[in-house]
């Protein structure tokens, strides 16, 4: 069964209408399909992975100044968090996907570059739920009543922009390769033996590529929750099509290109100084004083739209969020904490210590008072 697309201008909007029922057709997350939520008809959405471009980095403001996403979506801006959203022409109401407010208003800010490519979500919002609780009750140090008042149904579905680079670099190093070895000294008429390390000035050199690099375009995600739920497996990238955002919602950048870009070489540079590290291992004990020149070349980037779960859950009057990585189901997240079991954690921990002491004969009390201490703190 064909899809009907009915297409009117270059300012209008795209509808994707459903052969059998008329209905508006959407994304559907298990079959991979434009689905109508009415009739049930699905209709294959057809790629063609090697229309997936790379841009030069150096011509940013001719891409930007090209772009025709504004043709095809319309940018939304919650007035409650200033989160800018990306939505199908036709599709007024809207509720913030990352506070939840229904404040949202017509933004006349440019959609700006239009993506290059998208990955469909994975995970559905019934395996969302059932992952968020499971990771909610993984929560040991939470309150024990946390359990019992977290809203799971406050799920909602964004994608978020990332950009990708790709880069030739070209390094120069300098570290200090460390060889060890044993000495037998004696102290206090006691022979015992000694760990040294010997230092030797090492330097090389070294190429390498980095592929789809990934940055986070947004400000509206906190970067220490992103990291933990990354990286995205970009080999089942997809072309961007407006079928895979219809029902949906899609975040403006609110970081260019160029911006994260010095993300993208602060990642690059952590992979080189690992690669560092292994070089002169293979030869040394230990490494230290790793510096390195690195060069770019031959730098291009994409826009492309990453699928995350993501919702804020109230307790005790504080707002906690957590996102969910649509396409591997990693959850991340902040939750509070119990001080009483905060506080039986750390007396535990003291009567260990004293525990350790008094076995190994080290605590410099007596025996009895010893064991007084451990019964007090457990």
């Amino acid at each position: 069964m064909e899809m009907d697309t009915s297409i009117n201008n270059e300012d209008s909007s795209q509808v994707y209408l459903c052969s059998g029922c008329g209905g508006n057709m959407e994304f559907d997350i298990p079959s991979q399909k434009m689905k109508c939520p009415y009739c049930q008809t699905e209709v294959d959405i057809q790629d063609d992975k090697s229309l997936i471009k790379e841009y030069d980095f150096n011509d940013i403001k001719n891409i930007e100044s090209t772009s025709t996403w504004n043709n095809e979506v319309s940018v939304i801006k919650c007035d409650g968090c200033g989160a800018e959203s990306v939505v199908e022409k036709d599709q007024t109401a809207l509720f913030c996907s990352y506070c939840g407010s229904s404040h949202v208003l017509a933004s006349k800010q440019s959609a700006g570059i239009r993506p290059e490519a998208i990955l469909p979500f994975k995970i559905d919002i019934h395996k969302a739920r059932e992952l968020f609780e499971k990771w909610i009750r993984s929560r040991w140090l939470a309150p024990g009543s946390l359990k019992k008042f977290y809203q799971s149904d406050k799920l909602k579905s964004v994608y978020v922009p990332y950009w990708t680079y790709d880069a030739d670099t070209y390094n120069s190093y300098t570290a200090e390769g460390g060889k060890v070895y044993y000495v037998d000294v004696e102290r206090n008429g006691k022979k015992t033996r000694e760990r040294r390390v010997r230092w030797y000035r090492v330097n090389g050199r070294f190429e390498r590529f980095f592929d789809d690099v990934q940055v986070n375009a947004s400000k509206n995600f906190d970067e220490s929750l992103m990291r933990k739920i990354e990286p995205y497996n970009t080999k089942e990238l997809e072309p961007y099509k407006p079928e895979y955002i219809s029902g949906y919602t899609a975040e403006r950048y609110s970081l260019g290109v160029a911006e994260c870009f010095e993300t993208a070489k602060r990642k690059m540079y952590d992979a080189l100084t690992d690669d560092v590290r292994n070089i002169v291992l293979k030869k040394y004990d230990e490494v230290r004083n790793i510096r390195i020149d690195v060069r770019y070349s031959n730098v291009k980037y994409k826009h492309v739209l990453l699928p995350v779960w993501t919702a804020y859950y109230d307790y005790n009057g504080k707002k906690y969020r957590y996102i969910i990585n649509g396409q591997s189901g990693i959850v991340s997240g902040n939750s509070p904490l119990s001080p009483v079991k905060i506080a039986l954690l750390v007396l535990l921990g003291i009567a260990a210590l004293l525990a350790g002491l008094y076995f190994s004969g080290n605590l410099p009390i007596s025996n009895n008072s010893a064991l007084m201490y451990c019964f007090y703190f457990l």
